[in-house]
């Protein structure tokens, strides 16, 4: 007796890829097809056709008797129709539904509808404008989409270059929007405005970006507000305020100030005549040369680097506040750690978890850490007070071996070590210490940390050379270097300290 084993669940799956290859073929012979968007309004047919096959076999398995006929859905089809289900119903709401319609029927709140017309074809219009502008004039823009470059010229009137790209199905609707959309330049209350009707077209204008290349007097001042794209302004003359919600800012030869409101990406200024002020949160953040201060106030996650700033370098965050004046060198920063040189004003520093190296400072430091170590090396004798209090950490300082000062340090349940000699070094019981004055007195030293180890060292300091062989010549001596110096911390703590160390860590 013959036993029926036929089933058409393969033969459904095999005209399924076939349909959808041949939709993706035909893209290929007229581009106005979008294969997504007929996936996305058709996929329920899948489940029709899945369920005619299902009935198919079904009757098949009636008329053969002799076999047990197969289950309506096996688990695994179960789970995969579940999947279906969900992908298509996902699918059809992103692509099919206004940019913002879809995100808010899944409870999401998004501006960005990138994601919105990735399905879309991209089109390309330019128009130029040109308009007299008085002398120290200043711009507006709002509400911007696109990239916006602004420079100075020496002409005295503004010149705009608008490339206009929009997303749409065909060329046709393209044209379209981009007749209907209109750029100007409106004097208004004292000010130019920079204008365009991109939020009265379809859908909010959301399929509608506005490249700018402007030039505009030296002496031009802007107030550029930007909702999605880049902004790169050079060389103007007066205060400048840009606001970028997404996308990064670069701003060189500036001779004023300039403010900045970030919600992401890169913030990069050079070169500039004045105070710069930036808040809000984003990615990294590169300052140089500016002759005015730097105020930075708020979350910034990626690498922050000052150099060259003259005045007050103040940043605020949510787990960092520093300030520093005359940063003739550099500063750079990041989230666990902070590597700074060439600072001839006051340092402070309030942080968790972050290791912290100063070289080459010239005035007073105050650095407060929870966890973290910190490594302080100057060649110019302290004239002003050095104070440093960490959660646990090791702290090393290394000044120059004619230096005066006078010094309070302890670390609980760590070690203490001293190259200046004239000190009380104790290094008994659960909190080692360093005190005393060397030299004519002078600034106040005072280290605290805990499970961690204090040095005190030469700038430079060298090692005794070995006495040369009456062959060989004497080499030069070795500079004690950080990676000595913590090779033979460790031995000491291995030796003395292990058990202790083990203990509370």
């Amino acid at each position: 007796m013959s036993v029926y084993t036929y089933r058409r669940g393969s033969i459904f799956w095999a005209l399924s890829l076939i349909a959808v290859g041949a939709i993706f073929l035909y893209q290929n012979f007229n581009p106005s097809i979008h294969p997504w968007q007929l996936i996305a309004k058709f996929w329920p047919v899948l489940i029709i056709f899945w369920g005619l096959s299902k009935l198919i076999d079904f009757m098949q398995a009636q008329s053969h008797p002799e076999t047990t006929p197969p289950p309506l859905f096996s688990a695994s089809e179960v789970v995969l129709l579940v999947l279906i289900l969900l992908m298509g119903t996902v699918m059809s709401k992103i692509i099919l539904h206004p940019w913002q319609q879809w995100p808010r029927s899944f409870g999401v709140n998004v501006n960005d509808d990138d994601w919105a017309n990735m399905f879309m074809n991209s089109y390309t219009f330019n128009q130029t404008i040109t308009q007299p502008l008085k002398p120290k004039s200043h711009l507006v823009m709002e509400d911007q989409r696109g990239d916006v470059e602004i420079r100075a010229t020496d002409q005295s009137s503004i010149d705009i270059a608008v490339k206009k790209v929009i997303k749409a199905d065909n060329q046709a609707e393209a044209q379209k929007l981009a007749d209907s959309l209109n750029v100007e330049v409106v004097e208004e209350g004292g000010h130019y405005a920079l204008k365009s009707n991109r939020r009265s077209l379809p859908n909010g204008g959301a399929n509608v970006s506005l490249d700018l290349t402007i030039s505009v007097p030296t002496s031009t001042s802007a107030d550029i507000s930007s909702e999605h794209g880049d902004i790169s302004l050079s060389g103007l003359q007066g205060d400048q305020t840009l606001t970028v919600q997404h996308g990064d800012l670069h701003v060189s030869g500036v001779d004023g100030m300039v403010r900045v409101h970030k919600t992401g990406g890169l913030t990069e200024a050079h070169d500039v005549k004045g105070n710069v002020e930036v808040d809000g949160r984003g990615s990294d953040v590169e300052m140089e040369n500016v002759t005015g201060s730097v105020t930075v106030n708020g979350d910034f996650t990626g690498s922050l680097q000052f150099r060259n700033v003259t005045q007050t370098l103040h940043y605020v965050s949510s787990r960092t506040d520093l300030t520093t004046q005359h940063l003739s060198g550099r500063l750079d920063m990041e989230t666990g750690s902070l590597d700074a040189s060439d600072i001839d004003g006051p340092f402070e520093i309030s942080t968790r978890q972050k290791d912290i190296t100063v070289s080459n400072f010239k005035n007073s430091l105050k650095i407060t850490n929870t966890n973290g170590d910190v490594q302080l090396r100057t060649s110019t004798a302290p004239t002003h007070p050095i104070e440093v209090n960490l959660g646990k950490g090791e702290i090393e300082l290394d000044l120059p071996p004619s230096s005066s000062f006078q010094i309070e340090a302890s670390s609980h349940r760590g070690e203490v070590d001293s190259d200046f000699p004239g000190l009380t070094v104790n290094k008994e019981g659960d909190s080692p210490s360093i005190g005393g004055t060397t030299g004519k007195g002078g600034p106040t030293i005072h280290l605290t940390t805990s499970y961690g180890t204090i040095h005190l060292g030469h700038e430079n300091a060298s090692s005794p050379p070995a006495p040369p062989s009456p062959s060989t010549p004497a080499p030069p001596s070795a500079p004690r270097t950080r990676q000595r110096v913590f090779l033979e911390r460790m031995q000491k703590l291995h030796q003395h300290y292990l058990p202790v160390a083990w203990k509370f860590n």
